[in-house]
């Protein structure tokens, strides 16, 4: 894959692993209210998680995304609300 930074300090990696991690955040969170049938909901969220991490990517690498303090907040609280409604849903 060929793409031109705007930000030298942004690495292409890291930006798809943050993009990653966070969009697959937000659609376990959202997982209950799109559960059709159990078999068809593993297909519909991976299918999710690959084109919103995509749009996702392309969106951060238009405005230069970089990595502050509050980006990484966000992940983790993201992730926290994961463990939270898992921890609930026992």
């Amino acid at each position: 894959m060929l793409t031109t930074l705007s930000n030298p300090t942004t690495r292409l990696d890291r930006l798809l692993l943050y993009h990653f991690l966070l969009v697959t955040a937000w659609v376990i969170l959202c997982a209950p209210l799109i559960a059709q049938s159990p078999s068809l909901e593993p297909l519909v969220l991976s299918s999710l998680v690959i084109v919103l991490t995509s749009i996702s990517t392309l969106i951060g690498l238009k405005m230069a995304h970089g990595f502050s303090k509050n980006t990484y907040s966000l992940l983790f609280i993201s992730w926290m609300a994961v463990w939270v409604a898992q921890l609930f849903s026992l």
